[in-house]
């Protein structure tokens, strides 16, 4: 990926620390295909979402893709982390901060993939041994 796009992955929030150890883990290992990866949080924890752009901003970003870390498209993916990017239609949106403009895009959440059918049956294979 292009340096001057920084990536922003946002996960839900909990007030169990498990969940933000997922979600930074995940970070951590883009951040080795990607130059600048930060996180957010839509609620309970911080960074929050504008937190986090504003720390992509501190770099030389023209452009940050938001992936939400959610399994599939409920609320907080369709309505809240747009509302709060300030995407009202379709995945992009121009924002300014601090009088400087930074294109967003906005990806799809995980969704059905077929690759999550092994971790699913390594799972499953788990809980029976």
């Amino acid at each position: 990926m292009r340096e001057d796009i920084g990536l922003l992955v946002v996960g839900h929030g909990s007030n169990l620390e498990y969940n933000s150890n997922i979600i930074n883990k995940l970070a951590e290992e883009l951040s080795k295909k990607i130059k600048n990866v930060e996180v957010a949080f839509l609620n309970i924890q911080q960074p929050s979402i504008s937190d986090g752009i504003k720390k992509l901003l501190n770099t030389d970003v023209h452009k940050i893709v938001v992936f939400p870390l959610f399994l599939a498209k409920g609320v907080h993916v369709l309505e809240d982390i747009p509302k709060q990017l300030g995407i009202k239609d379709g995945n992009t949106a121009e924002i300014e901060v601090d009088g400087r403009k930074v294109d967003l895009i906005y990806t799809r959440p995980l969704e059905y993939d077929d690759r999550l059918l092994d971790i699913a049956l390594d799972r499953i294979n788990e809980a029976l041994s």
